[in-house]
C-alpha cells in the first residue's frame, strides 16, 4: 500500500508535536495545531495557539523529557479531516549537570488520539487526547 501525501503530513505531524514540545521548541509546536485546537494535557483541555503555547511554557526547566512515538496509524476520512492513533512512552528526569538525566524506569504507556484538519496552510492538529494505558 503506498502511504499518500495527507497520510505522510499527518503522521509526521504526530511526531513532530512530541520531538519539538521535546526540544523546548514550544513556539514551533504550537504552531503544529490548528487555531481552535484542543489539548488534553494532564487530563485538562488546552485550547488553542495561546493556550497551548502558554501550557508549553510552564513546563519544567530542570527537567528532561523524551516521548517515544510509534504504531502511528492514520485515517483520512475526507479531503481535509482525518484522525490517527500512536502509542507513546513518555521518560522524564531531572536534569543533571553535565546535561544528562539518569535513566528512568519506563513506567507508563499510553496511546494517543489524534483529529487532523487541513488549512490554507496544510494539515494541522485539530485535536490530541493522551490517554495512559500502562500505568504504575
Amino acid at each position: 500500500m503506498v502511504q499518500s501525501d495527507s497520510e505522510f503530513a499527518c503522521q509526521r505531524l504526530a511526531v513532530a508535536c512530541y520531538s519539538l514540545m521535546d526540544q523546548g521548541r514550544y513556539e514551533e509546536t504550537a504552531a503544529l495545531f490548528t487555531e481552535d485546537a484542543v489539548w488534553v494535557r494532564g487530563g485538562k483541555p488546552v485550547a488553542g495557539h495561546e493556550g497551548i503555547l502558554a501550557a508549553l511554557r510552564q513546563r519544567s526547566t530542570s527537567e528532561i523529557s523524551r516521548h517515544l512515538v510509534t504504531n502511528v496509524l492514520i485515517e483520512l476520512r475526507s479531503e481535509i479531516e482525518g484522525v490517527g492513533t500512536a502509542c507513546f512512552v513518555p521518560l522524564r528526569g531531572a536534569k543533571r549537570e553535565d546535561g544528562t538525566v539518569a535513566m528512568p524506569p519506563i513506567t507508563n504507556v499510553g496511546d494517543l488520539n489524534f483529529k487532523f484538519r487541513r488549512e490554507a496552510a496544510g494539515w494541522r492538529i485539530a485535536h490530541l487526547q493522551p490517554t495512559m494505558i500502562f500505568k504504575p
